[in-house]
């Protein structure tokens, strides 16, 4: 079975990570990385800050729940692409999720999208002992 496509679209912390790997590097060698990361944490408000460690923890849920069989990725909700699959996917709210390319929610209803990989899991499951049935029939 293919893993399951988890996309689940959030703001992020943009400045947490410099993306000018020359000026991480410089950072790093002066011994400030970590003081200039705190520094960037500390500019974002503390709701934000709390809305984003709950969809932390969720997510690392997720991932050891389902393992191999679901792959999170995080979208960026203020990128180009963030905004294309909110747009698509009719899904306008933090956070957004969407799983395998078909099932979309906004908000916190975390218990619907949970479902929706649960019965993506058993409809993969179905279609396995089909495809094994069919097989066996075949080879008898």
């Amino acid at each position: 079975m293919n893993p399951i496509l988890l996309e689940v679209i959030a703001p992020t912390l943009s400045g947490l990570g410099l993306s000018c790997g020359g000026c991480n590097m410089m950072l790093r060698q002066a011994g400030v990385e970590q003081i200039t990361r705190d520094s960037f944490c500390g500019e974002f408000p503390e709701e934000w800050k709390q809305e984003w460690a709950r969809l932390s923890q969720w997510m690392d849920r997720i991932s050891s729940l389902y393992k191999h069989r679901v792959h999170v990725r995080l979208i960026d909700a203020q990128s180009p692409l963030g905004i294309w699959k909110q747009i698509r996917h009719r899904v306008f709210g933090s956070p957004a999720f969407i799983v395998d390319h078909r099932h979309a929610c906004a908000g916190w209803n975390t218990d619907r999208v949970e479902s929706f990989i649960d019965e993506r899991i058993k409809n993969a499951c179905q279609s396995m002992e089909e495809a094994a049935r069919a097989k066996s029939d075949f080879c008898d």
